[in-house]
């Protein structure tokens, strides 16, 4: 499955110089960077018509996760998906009387979901380092939580016990520990 972002086919090109960045982090994202390039989320590009600044996050383990200012191009003239996020009463509903739980962790859950070649255009990033073009689903989208929520929804269709949590969580349970662990193994195939 492969992620579009929907744009106004009248909307007008945005490009953005890239934002001076603290000294403190500028290792740390340059090293962020080169991570992403080299897993082939990002590649380089010389030249785009659509360039959003960065805004490099502090996560709580003290590394960094790169955000494009996305409000200032393609989500000021993108259609918005409104899949709908489940609330804390669909959780309870949905887990409730469960005896074990498990909790899967999606390191990075955004980009593991792959973009359409049309919309790739629309997320490039300009840092201090030149322009980069996501090749994954990227953070900051507007789009991104309802498309993340579909794709995942759609993965674990059918599938009892289980919620996807847009927080990238998959939230597993089970009223016996042979019903949990049958139903962890159905997400896993």
């Amino acid at each position: 499955m492969k992620a579009k972002i929907y744009v106004d086919e009248s909307a007008v090109p945005k490009y953005f110089k890239a934002r001076p960045l603290p000294y403190a982090l500028k290792d740390k994202v340059e090293m962020e960077l080169e991570r992403l390039e080299k897993e082939g989320q990002i590649q380089q590009v010389e030249f785009s018509d659509w360039a959003a600044p960065i805004v490099p996050v502090v996560k709580e383990n003290g590394s960094i996760r790169i955000c494009g200012d996305y409000k200032v191009t393609v989500n000021a003239v993108s259609k918005l998906d409104n899949y709908p996020i489940p609330k804390t009463e669909d959780l309870y509903a949905t887990l409730g009387g469960g005896q074990e739980y498990t909790k899967l962790d999606l390191n990075q859950a955004y980009q593991q979901i792959e973009l359409d070649e049309d919309s790739k255009r629309y997320v490039t990033i300009n840092t201090h380092k030149g322009l980069f073009r996501y090749n994954r689903l990227p953070y900051g989208v507007a789009s991104s939580p309802g498309i993340f929520q579909r794709t995942l929804e759609n993965v674990v269709q059918g599938i009892a016990n289980v919620l996807v949590r847009v927080d990238d969580d998959i939230l597993i349970t089970g009223k016996t520990r042979e019903e949990h662990l049958n139903t962890l193994s159905e997400v896993f195939v």
